[in-house]
């Protein structure tokens, strides 16, 4: 059956649409489920999505990752989480790539950047409110080694353009099993705009 050429074009539009883009589809074609992920290709999800959404439950991530920069030494991200039943918070952070398979802590402190909103109106917090939020989490801060991360490939859901991760924690090079947590990676600039923290 013959498609009318407008209407193929139609086709063809919607279907990249919902889709990812080459180098992102060429990544989900390369890697079976619970395969390690290549660092560079890794990069590339991190460039190319709108957020990292880690456990996710109807909507809520308990934290997530924006990337800001990205280039061949490591990534420049915002983490956000909530703090509390009545704060959310968010601060950025950098990370190295290292051994072609890892993202590992710099030691970075944060703790400076960071940015608080209300939960029930998303109302910026500052003065000495956010002064003493700081230092609360100052205190909580502690010299432990910085961890490193990697990356399982899990599954692609291209009509929603989402992928799954698994993210492995590695703590003095020795893998925290019970650390391993599951990533919904976003492409779609709404959906990831409208998720939330959940506490």
């Amino acid at each position: 059956m013959k498609i009318p050429l407008a209407a193929a074009l139609l086709l063809a539009a919607t279907s990249a649409a919902l889709g990812f883009d080459s180098r992102t589809q060429g990544i989900i074609d390369d890697y079976k489920s619970g395969k390690l992920i290549r660092i560079a290709d890794v990069a590339h999800l991190m460039a190319s999505s709108e957020r990292w959404c880690y456990v996710e439950e109807e909507g809520t991530c308990s934290w997530s990752d924006i990337y800001l920069d990205v280039d061949k030494s490591g990534a420049e991200f915002e983490i956000g989480n909530a703090w509390d039943q009545d704060i959310d918070i968010a601060f950025t952070d950098r990370g190295e790539f290292r051994d072609g398979r890892y993202i590992c802590e710099t030691g970075l402190d944060w703790v400076p950047a960071v940015r608080a909103t209300k939960r029930s109106d998303g109302s910026a917090i500052g003065g000495r409110e956010l002064a003493q939020l700081k230092s609360e989490i100052a205190g909580l801060q502690s010299d432990e080694s910085k961890d490193c991360f990697d990356y399982l490939f899990v599954s692609a859901d291209a009509e929603n353009q989402t992928l799954k991760l698994t993210q492995r924690q590695y703590i003095d090079d020795i893998h925290d099993t019970a650390r391993d947590t599951e990533v919904t990676i976003h492409f779609d600039e709404a959906a990831a705009k409208a998720l939330s923290y959940r506490w």
